[in-house]
């Protein structure tokens, strides 16, 4: 898991640097660059969370199973 983290890090910073050096050339434009970038940590993080799925999701679903009572009050008042 700290493995996949680091490569993501490395990918997230290389992709940095050459949005850096993409002012000099403007052969792809900065905007490519910054959806690149969100796109690998959206997906990094929806994989981060798909493979630790018997963490963080049931504890996720725990606090909706809880919070939804007390939701449900709020609206009916």
């Amino acid at each position: 898991m700290i493995r996949f983290i680091l490569v993501l890090a490395i990918i997230v910073t290389i992709l940095f640097i050459l949005r850096s050096r993409s002012k000099k050339n403007s052969k792809i434009s900065q905007n490519t660059y910054r959806i690149l970038i969100i796109a690998i940590i959206v997906f990094g993080l929806l994989f981060l969370i798909s493979t630790s799925g018997r963490y963080i999701f049931p504890q996720i679903l725990q606090l909706i199973k809880f919070g939804l009572p007390f939701l449900t009050k709020l609206i009916g008042i």
